[in-house]
C-alpha cells in the first residue's frame, strides 16, 4: 500500500487503515479474518505501546469510507483525517 489513512483520536491514540505484517496477524491470532492480505483497521496507543487490529476492511474503498465517516463524526471536536505517504 502506497499510503495509509489515519485518524488521531486523542494525544496518544490513532486509528489506522493499513496493511499488517504476517507477524502481527499471527501474534494477534487473527485467523478468523481469513488471510493477512488486505487492509485492516488498527488502534495504536502510544502511551501503552499497543497496536491492536480491530477489523479487516471490506475490499475496495469501504475502509477509506469508514475512516472518512469516523473523521466527520469527530469533526465537531477537530478534523483529523490524515494521509501518510
Amino acid at each position: 500500500m502506497e499510503e495509509e489513512l489515519s485518524i488521531t483520536i486523542d494525544n496518544h491514540r490513532t486509528l489506522w487503515l493499513t496493511e499488517i505484517s504476517r507477524e502481527t496477524f499471527e501474534s494477534q491470532a487473527l485467523h478468523e479474518l481469513g488471510t493477512d492480505n488486505g487492509l485492516f483497521l488498527c488502534l495504536e496507543d502510544c502511551a501503552e505501546g499497543t497496536f491492536d487490529v480491530v477489523a479487516k476492511a471490506a475490499p475496495g474503498f469501504a475502509g477509506q469510507r469508514l475512516l472518512q465517516a469516523v473523521s466527520q463524526a469527530l469533526a465537531t471536536k477537530r478534523p483529523q483525517l490524515q494521509v501518510v505517504t
